[in-house]
């Protein structure tokens, strides 16, 4: 009787009409994890620190999978109000639709909001479109976004941004707000799961 059970469980797992593509898209955005980090700034990321002077990004262990996440906070500095502010930029498009995903915790002062922007960039540079995401304070707890995206016809490449922005109303952000961001990823939208065997 255990013979025929494990034969009837191996045809189950080898039959064709279970057999499926499975693979993972490829994230386009390097170190979306947020893992790899030289000093305070996150690799292949581009941030608004003023080394040895001012830190309004950097890394945390407050994540939300993984050893460390990047965090992005609203400082004073020298009268003025700064803003955490991060970019990867030039990440090739295909011409394809796109997915962007991530896990979030926003801690918001006076209706301070984080904002994810998707730049769009011709072939030549100039931006033919951005698309925004805005996030408010997310109670204490890491929220996930993951959004559709189809870039205008001429995109070659995007950069994506984050950073904290006042709420209307309100010239400057605040101190004290900020935004945790871990596994970001861009990805091209999955084509419909095929049969691996006809």
């Amino acid at each position: 009787m255990k013979t025929m059970m494990k034969l009837a469980l191996a045809l189950l797992l080898t039959s064709p009409w279970c057999a499926f593509a499975q693979k993972e898209p490829e994230n386009l955005i390097k170190n979306g994890d947020f893992e790899k980090f030289t000093g305070e700034n996150p690799d292949f990321w581009d941030t608004s620190n003023i080394p040895g002077t001012l830190t309004v990004v950097s890394p945390t262990k407050q994540s939300h999978s993984g050893a460390k996440a990047v965090k992005c906070e609203v400082k004073e500095f020298g009268g003025s109000i700064v803003a955490g502010y991060t970019c990867q930029k030039n990440i090739p498009t295909g011409g394809r639709e796109l997915r962007i995903s991530g896990s979030f915790f926003v801690r918001s002062v006076e209706k301070d909001q984080a904002v994810v922007i998707l730049c769009f960039q011709n072939s030549s540079g100039s931006t033919v479109g951005t698309v925004e995401e805005y996030l408010e304070d997310t109670k204490s707890k890491f929220l996930d976004l993951s959004k559709v995206i189809k870039p205008p016809a001429a995109a070659a490449s995007v950069h994506v941004r984050m950073t904290l922005l006042p709420s209307k109303g309100n010239e400057k952000a605040h101190v004290g707000s900020f935004m945790v961001c871990d596994d970001l990823k861009l990805t091209h939208l999955a084509s419909k799961e095929t049969p691996l065997v006809q």
